[in-house]
This record gives structure tokens, C-alpha cells and sequence, in this order.
């Protein structure tokens, strides 16, 4: 709601306005009075008017400086003044002075409302304006991080831009680093204890580390930033030290310097190592590029050392012999050891690898993807052969692990996925041995008289060893236990409520002879059929 200002040294007209006009109507909720421009002026001061309404002809303070002040206090007021024919001069001169609207006196109340009616929507058009302005200015300052990682993440992928779009680009994102500018390249990598988090935690991580970085590095040197395809901090540093005339190895300390507390610090306040390589000089942009694959064979180099390490690639370590994983490929392969279910040999045998692997000269980030590679393989092919997806087993996220910092890590995944395997395959397998043995169950009561271990089997598409291991496993009794819990419970039937001969259920029931299945009958039940059925028939 609107507050405004009415000035006149005729009280009267100041008192009867502010009674008879309807002002709510106008959006102003509080009319404020005065009688000269000094009195204007203490409320002016006390209270944040939108409208000034004041005479222009008054003793003191004319309403032309009573208009001057207001537009200096604040320049968004807007100002209305009241004249009498005898002042039109005056009026022209008010209106050049930024007076958005000026009345003759007596004042005509239609006019009067006119003038609110366009202050008020001037007032409320400026308010949008710069409530929109503030929102752009805020997104803007939002998103301004995002944009500059982006830009760098373009830049040292090798996308080219013509110098003045770049350097236009730099200025506006205030990075104060400019085409041909003499910049060094910094690629850190979190270490495994920060991998071993979820990908939200990691972002937090990374973002502490590069705040970190910036703040030890800042001293020196205008640092820019981002987070490249490999989940690895890239910084852009131009030196900026008091000493610009440094050769490049006196700025080459000055980093290494800067590196060693950046380690000290990672490790003593998010508890975790970090490796750190550092490139030689190179001139933006040009040389971006081929700094950033120069630091990344250097970093690819070594891999899994937990509290990380840093590298110089100026000082041109020594490449470390590549030798081949034979562990990985020699009988029984890791393909062998699932499909027999030998799930504890899987993982001794992933130990193993670790083993052989720690005792190389080093080991590289190629060695993890050849591990990587050679356990997916496994895995799927085990999770095929079940007719499964692996994702749908073990997990998307699981599978799709971007990368590892160790060796441990990754024989903590590989061992990690064997045992979901182990769990959910064993269920299924039980499982499926389940609908087995019930199908078996169904034929048997369903063809008892003709069923043996051989029609079963040829029923189930199985060796007959094969089922009667199988079924015995899941059920707990013989097949031939079965039937013949089948057949006695027929024979019940039969003779409890049909008047068939004894012969005649024998011969239904399967049985070679009629005294063999009064043997087997009483046997079962201490008597034989006759005697059973009499004793029924005694019953009813």
C-alpha cells in the first residue's frame, strides 16, 4: 500500500483533501500532512512517501525545492504540484524537473484522480521492474558458477572460440584471465575415502576441496575451475603474485608449495587424500588443451595410493614398465567360478589378483578398467545364463561405478556384486527347484498308476539322477515314497466309496498283482483292504 504527502501553508485545503478525497481507492492507505516544506521534509524523513502532492507558491520553501529535495532523497517519489494561473511559468518549470503531473488550483477532484490513478501504476509498473531485475540478478549470480565450469569444461576438451567472444565471456563472468595470458593446469583427484561415498556426498567433498584450493592458491594466483568427465578438479591458474617478473621455476616452488598445504589440509580437515599434478607453463588458450592430456597420462599413470601424492610434470618422472595381468586370465577363470557356484574360490581368487597386483613395480589406472572389464564379463555372463538382466540383479547404480581409487575398492566392488549374485541367484535357483518338484508332484497324482523315475525324468526334460537328487532335496522323502503315498491314499478312496472289487483297484492303482498290493496295504495300515473296507462300512 501507497503513503502520500500532502503540503500546503492554506491548512485548509490540506484538511478538507484528506477528508473528502477517497484515497483507499487510489491504493494509498495513509495520508500524511504538512504546512510548510520544512514540516514536509521532517516526514519525508520518518516515513518512505510515493507521493508528493504540494502547492507550488509557498512562504520558506517554495514547492519547486520542496520537489528538489524529495527527488534528491528519493528518486523514485513521485510529485504532483498544485498552482494558480498566475504560476504556470512556474509549472513548466516543474515539469522539466522530473513533476510528473501539475493542477490548477481550486483543485478539480477528476483531474486529481487522474494524476493518483497514473502515479500509482507508475509506481507499481517500476515495482515489477524491479522485482524482475532483481530475480535476473539473482539467477544470474546463481548460476554464474555453473557457467564458468562450463566454459572451462569446453575449453580443455578443445572446443575453439574466437578471441573477442572469449575474452568478452571472461570479462563477464569476471574471470581475470585473458587470451595468450602465460597459466599453469592443476588436475586434483580425490583419493578413495572420498569415493567411497554416495554422489551427493562426493559433490559436497569436491566442493570443499576446491574452496580449499582456491583460498591456498588465491594468494599467488587467479584461480578458475572445474569438474571434468573423470570426476577430477581441473584448475586454470595465471600468477599474480607481487613478483610478476618470477621465472617460471620460482613460480614452479610457489606451487608445489601451495600443493603441499593444499594435501595437509584435505587430509587434516576432511580427513582423505588427494593426488595432485601439476603441468609446466603454457599460454591461454592455445596450450590448454595439450596441458590438460599431459596431466592426465601423468595422472594415469600411478593409481590406488590411498593418501595420494603429488606430481610435477615439468620434473618428467620416469615412465613405470607396463606388465600384463596373466593372473586375471589362468584357470579356473572368474567365468568358471561362478557358473559352478564356487562363490568363496571368487573371491580368494579376486584377493589373489590384489596381491599380484600390489607386488608390481606400479600399478595403473588401466590395470582397474582391464580388472573392471574381465568381472563384468563374469557377471553378466552369470546373470545370462539365468536368464537375467545384471542390472535388473544388482543394480544400475551398482554396475555403472564411474571409477575406483584403489585396488581395494575394486575388489570390495567386484566382492560386493558376488555376494548380491550369490543371494538373489541361490533364492531363484530355490526357487525353480520348487516349481519343479511341484510340477512332478502334479504328474504323479495325476498319472500314478503309470509313473516311474523315467516317465517323471522324461516328463521334466531332466537325467533321472538328477531328479531324484532333486527331489528328495526339496521335498524330503523318494519319489517312490511319494507314489506310494499316492497310490495308498487312491486305495482308501476307492474302497471307502466304491464297491469296485479288490482286484479291480489293484489294477488301477498300478500293481503288477493284487496280492502284492494287499502286502504293500497292509503294511501300511495294519490290515488289509477287505478288513479296511468293513470296518468303514461297520462305521456308516
Amino acid at each position: 500500500m501507497l503513503q502520500i504527502l500532502l503540503v500546503d501553508d492554506e491548512q485548509y485545503v490540506v484538511d478538507d483533501l484528506e477528508i473528502a478525497f477517497p484515497w483507499e481507492e487510489y491504493g494509498i492507505s495513509r495520508v500524511h500532512k504538512a504546512y510548510s516544506g520544512s514540516q514536509a521534509i521532517q516526514i519525508m524523513e520518518n516515513f518512505p512517501i510515493d507521493i508528493l502532492l504540494s502547492d507550488i507558491a509557498m512562504p520558506g520553501m517554495s514547492g519547486l525545492e520542496l520537489v528538489g529535495y524529495a527527488r534528491n532523497s528519493n528518486p523514485r517519489i513521485k510529485c504532483i504540484l498544485l498552482t494558480g494561473y498566475s504560476d504556470f511559468e512556474y509549472a513548466v518549470e516543474a515539469l522539466k524537473n522530473g513533476v510528473m503531473e501539475y493542477l490548477v488550483k481550486p483543485l478539480d477532484q477528476n483531474k486529481l484522480r487522474l494524476a493518483l490513478q497514473t502515479a500509482a501504476e507508475a509506481i507499481n509498473e517500476e515495482l515489477l521492474q524491479s522485482a524482475s531485475y532483481d530475480q535476473a540478478v539473482l539467477a544470474y549470480r546463481e548460476h554464474l558458477p555453473l557457467v564458468k565450469d562450463r566454459l572451462l569444461y569446453e575449453i580443455i576438451q578443445g572446443k575453439k572460440f574466437r578471441t573477442e567472444y572469449l575474452n568478452k565471456k571472461l570479462a563477464d563472468y569476471r574471470i581475470p584471465i585473458r587470451d595468450q595470458d602465460t597459466v599453469y593446469l592443476l588436475v586434483v583427484r580425490l583419493e578413495e575415502h572420498f569415493t567411497s561415498y554416495d554422489a551427493d556426498s562426493q559433490l559436497l567433498y569436491e566442493y570443499a576441496v576446491a574452496n580449499i584450493a582456491e583460498e591456498i592458491l588465491g594468494e599467488d594466483f587467479a584461480v578458475w575451475h572445474c569438474r571434468d568427465a573423470y570426476e577430477y578438479l581441473v584448475f586454470i591458474l595465471k600468477h599474480t603474485g607481487e613478483d610478476l617478473q618470477q621465472d617460471e621455476q620460482a613460480v614452479l616452488d610457489k606451487l608445489k608449495g601451495h600443493a603441499d598445504q593444499l594435501h595437509y589440509k584435505v587430509n587434516e580437515y576432511l580427513k582423505g587424500g588427494i593426488t595432485v599434478i601439476l603441468s609446466s607453463s603454457g599460454m591461454f588458450v592455445r596450450d590448454v588443451r595439450s596441458m590438460y592430456e599431459e596431466t592426465l597420462s601423468a595422472l594415469r599413470q600411478q593409481a590406488g595410493v590411498h593418501n595420494g601424492y603429488f606430481l610435477s610434470v615439468a620434473d618428467k618422472p620416469a615412465n613405470i614398465p607396463v606388465q600384463p595381468l596373466r593372473m586375471l586370465y589362468e584357470p579356473p577363470t572368474f567365468i568358471h567360478l561362478l557358473e559352478t557356484g564356487q562363490w568363496a574360490g571368487f573371491k580368494e581368487r579376486l584377493e589373489r589378483v590384489k596381491q599380484v597386483c600390489e607386488g608390481l613395480p606400479g600399478h595403473n589406472e588401466e590395470y582397474f578398467e582391464e580388472i573392471r572389464s574381465v568381472l563384468l564379463a563374469a557377471f553378466h555372463y552369470i546373470a545370462h545364463k539365468n536368464r537375467e538382466l545384471l542390472s535388473d540383479l544388482v543394480g544400475h547404480e551398482l554396475l555403472n561405478k564411474p571409477s575406483f581409487r584403489s585396488l581395494a575398492q575394486l575388489v570390495g566392488w567386484g566382492q560386493g556384486i558376488a555376494d548380491i549374485l550369490k543371494d538373489k541367484l541361490e533364492h531363484d535357483t530355490k526357487s525353480n527347484q520348487q516349481r519343479i518338484v511341484q510340477e512332478i508332484c502334479n504328474f504323479i497324482d495325476q498319472r500314478y498308476a503309470e509313473a516311474s523315475l523315467q516317465s517323471i525324468a522324461d516328463y521334466a526334460a531332466l537325467h533321472p539322477s538328477h531328479v531324484s537328487r532333486l527331489f528328495k532335496q526339496v521335498s524330503g522323502i523318494s519319489i517312490s515314497e511319494y507314489i506310494h503315498h499316492v497310490k495308498m491314499e487312491r486305495a482308501v478312496t476307492q474302497l471307502r466309496e466304491t464297491e469296485s472289487k479288490i482286484y479291480e483297484i489293484s489294477d488301477k492303482l498300478g500293481y503288477s498283482n493284487s496280492q502284492y498290493f494287499i502286502k504293500v496295504f497292509k503294511e501300511q495300515f495294519g490290515m488289509t483292504p477287505q478288513e479296511y473296507r468293513e470296518k468303514q462300512q461297520a462305521r456308516s
